[in-house]
């Protein structure tokens, strides 16, 4: 018979790894400093050490350009009221008020010489036409939306009535500027922007945010 021998099988061997000490980390508390928001405004008082002139005027003066909820560019400027109603008025209230002076000189005044009651006289008359001379000044608006241009908050003009072109500013023979162009078949006179004096520059701005606001609300509509 075969004779059989019986190995030993081989005994794996283990290894143990051995046990590294962790490093010792200690926690120390670190102070932070606490964060600051930035604000963007500007410091009065800095400014004010820092420079001699403490009032800052608007240089837009009697003039406005905002945005309305509509989505349209709202601009804004003084004009005069050159109307006949207003010239009737002046003749009125100077009429009434130089009348009643003149009355009162005439018949109850307390002074008896006539010379000087004429020359009060000519001094009220002169007093109440200054007084009734000064124009009525009022505000206008054009608003500039994306469907048409509004004047005044009422009269209402349509972008696509206006094939032969939009509206634009031009001088007339007094040196104010007219927004006018073509409106249907009709050349059209919106209204006029008055210079005020000959430093006086706001048609120009007017021109030139109008002008933008049609490119901005009109071109991106087509």
């Amino acid at each position: 018979m075969r004779r059989h021998v019986r190995l030993d099988r081989p005994q794996p061997m283990r290894r143990d790894m051995p046990s590294l000490a962790r490093p010792l980390v200690v926690r120390k508390p670190i102070a932070r400093r606490d964060i600051v928001p930035v604000r963007r405004e500007a410091r009065t008082d800095d400014f004010e050490a820092r420079s001699p002139l403490v009032f800052l005027p608007d240089p837009y003066v009697d003039y406005g350009r905002f945005l309305t909820p509509e989505g349209g560019i709202l601009l804004v400027y003084k004009d005069l009221d050159l109307r006949l109603r207003h010239t009737l008025w002046r003749i009125f209230a100077w009429t009434a008020a130089t009348g009643f002076e003149g009355w009162y000189l005439w018949n109850r005044s307390p002074v008896q010489s006539a010379w000087i009651n004429a020359a009060l006289f000519v001094a009220v008359a002169i007093v109440n036409a200054i007084i009734v001379a000064k124009p009525v000044e009022v505000y206008r608006t054009i608003e500039i939306r994306p469907e048409g241009m509004i004047l005044e908050g009422s009269e209402f003009f349509s972008r696509y009535h206006m094939e032969g072109g939009w509206p634009f500013l031009a001088k007339d023979a007094e040196g104010n500027q007219v927004l006018c162009g073509i409106y249907g078949t009709r050349f059209v006179e919106y209204l006029t922007v008055r210079r005020f004096d000959d430093l006086d520059r706001m048609p120009e701005v007017i021109a030139a945010h109008l002008q933008d606001a049609l490119r901005q609300l009109w071109t991106t509509a087509l």
